[in-house]
């Protein structure tokens, strides 16, 4: 399994030298303009040289699972480089594009025997030409192929010479039966683009055609797609936008579909998306994941009751009072958008009935209907209270009234905790009440709102009289990349050591403690 071959790559990394290991240590996720170059290897002396080549390829296969370029095996030393080239599983990642790339997340690569630099996104290989898709291909094998398509808006995409560049790679994949019949995954992004369809080929059938990423804002390229995905009878996974589901909303080629996705357009009507999904979703008897754009409300007040047995995910944006119109009795993972709620919607009229939920997300102006629900099994809970002053006008006007909204004990199964909100101590300390044996708790403030929230809230997590608030808490988080603390760190800190110092004397003493002091910079540790 992946974890053992994490294992033994955790175990063999230790023993390599300490100048080997650097080729993965140095941020081996973060792109570089550089050019690394795959002549500078070591050679094979040591401990690694005595591994046999199914460990090896055995740890290959768990690193394949990150999303970093497989060319930084190829560096660590000789004997590496020959097995990873021989490994055609490694090399199934392929990204189609033209013209020049100008990916951030790109890296460079110089190989010995290849006339020019390789490029790589994640362990995707770059395909801009002919000749550099011959040579992805090559080196895959006969391993099923994931493939990513990418003609997205330039300043030439309407030359000549783009439109010819961009039907030779298609051709080079797409009339070739023995490609065809070994794509698993394909991803087709065509936002921006005027690319004609009628000049591309579109194969007939992708016979093991599992997972397809269509992201298209042109109608011209559905006839094409609404040919192709009905023969594809292994398809299980699909990411749509809004006017592609509504081209393939008649189409029958839902029955196997495990997992949908749809997201949205800036100029498509959210209403007829919303009519398409009335009619797809009961077509889809075999659905275990559903996650919708928040700009479609769905379901919304005209769509009939829906029954999914099968269903365990749901992320979909709506009025609480319709998520009853979805029978879902396996349902483990609900994510709900409430943009805004009904003046006419009560929490007594709301009754759901999701007996297994174990992870619960719900933004939303008023969430104190997420209580009227016993959630049995929940072990995650993440709350996201916006629009604070619909809320006050809903609630009352008095700040003691915010402490309303949360329950004490009233998730006494939760270990995992997300509350993000306008910064009062009273609501967020009400909060962490309402969960009092979660294990990990992140507290996202809006610290604009009140710059000593920060102060108050950590001196009353270890004042006299709360040494049961989050008593059992090993991992406390304040703030997230996004959303940073305003309060003066010099100030701050002091409370912070004391914070630490105590809860270290209880019987679940603390793990971490992470602030972020500044958005977009990584956390400072206090444990």
């Amino acid at each position: 399994t992946s974890s053992v071959h994490i294992l033994k790559f955790s175990f063999v990394f230790r023993a390599l030298p300490a100048e080997m290991t650097s080729k993965f240590t140095d941020n081996p996720f973060k792109p570089s303009s550089a050019v690394t170059t795959i002549t500078d290897v070591f050679p094979s002396d040591g401990p690694i040289s005595t591994l046999p080549p199914e460990l090896i390829v055995g740890i290959f296969q768990a690193y394949s699972a990150c999303d970093d370029s497989p060319w930084r095996l190829a560096c660590v030393c000789m004997r590496w480089r020959e097995i990873a080239l021989r490994s055609s599983f490694l090399w199934r990642h392929m990204r189609l594009t033209c013209g020049e790339i100008t990916d951030r997340y790109v890296t460079r690569w110089s190989v010995p025997g290849v006339g020019k630099t390789i490029l790589t996104v994640g362990r995707a290989q770059v395909c801009a030409e002919k000749e550099e898709l011959d040579q992805a291909i090559l080196r895959s094998g006969s391993s099923p192929l994931d493939i990513d398509v990418i003609f997205s808006w330039r300043t030439d995409f309407e030359s000549p010479s783009y439109q010819l560049l961009a039907q030779d790679l298609l051709s080079s994949i797409f009339e070739r039966k023995d490609i065809c019949s070994r794509i698993e995954q394909l991803a087709f992004t065509l936002t921006h683009s005027s690319l004609d369809p009628s000049t591309f080929p579109i194969p007939n059938s992708l016979p093991n055609l599992k997972a397809l990423e269509w992201v298209s804002h042109n109608p011209l390229w559905a006839p094409s797609f609404r040919r192709l995905l009905p023969e594809c009878k292994k398809l299980a996974s699909l990411h749509l936008s809004f006017p592609v589901l509504s081209s393939l909303s008649d189409v029958d080629m839902w029955r196997n579909v495990h997992s949908l996705v749809i997201h949205g357009s800036g100029h498509f009507n959210f209403s007829l998306g919303a009519r398409d999904l009335d009619s797809v979703i009961p077509a889809c008897p075999s659905l275990k994941e559903l996650k919708v754009t928040p700009f479609v409300a769905w379901p919304r007040e005209s769509t009939p009751p829906i029954t999914c047995r099968q269903l365990r995910i749901l992320k979909l944006c709506c009025e609480a009072r319709h998520l009853q119109r979805i029978r879902a009795p396996l349902l483990t993972a609900l994510d709900v958008y409430e943009l805004s709620s009904s003046s006419h919607q009560r929490t007594e009229d709301i009754s759901l009935d999701f007996p297994d939920l174990e992870t619960l997300v719900v933004q939303s102006p008023d969430p104190r209907w997420i209580f009227k629900f016993n959630f049995t099994k929940l072990k995650s809970l993440g709350v996201i209270i916006a629009h604070e002053s619909t809320l006050m006008k809903r609630v009352g006007t008095k700040v003691t009234v915010w402490e309303n909204i949360f329950r004490p004990d009233g998730f006494p199964t939760v270990k995992n905790a997300r509350f993000e909100a306008v910064g009062r101590t009273s609501l967020f300390m009400a909060a962490l009440a309402s969960v009092p044996n979660s294990e990990r708790i992140e507290i996202i403030p809006d610290t604009f709102q009140d710059p000593e929230f920060g102060l108050q809230l950590v001196r009353q997590l270890y004042a006299p009289g709360t040494v049961s608030m989050c008593g059992k808490a090993s991992h406390i988080q304040f703030g997230n990349r996004w959303c940073c603390f305003g309060v003066q760190r010099t100030s701050f800190e002091p409370s912070l050591r004391a914070l630490v110092a105590i809860r270290q004397g209880w019987p679940t003493p603390l793990q971490s403690l992470r602030v972020y002091w500044t958005m977009g910079i990584e956390p400072t540790e206090y444990v």
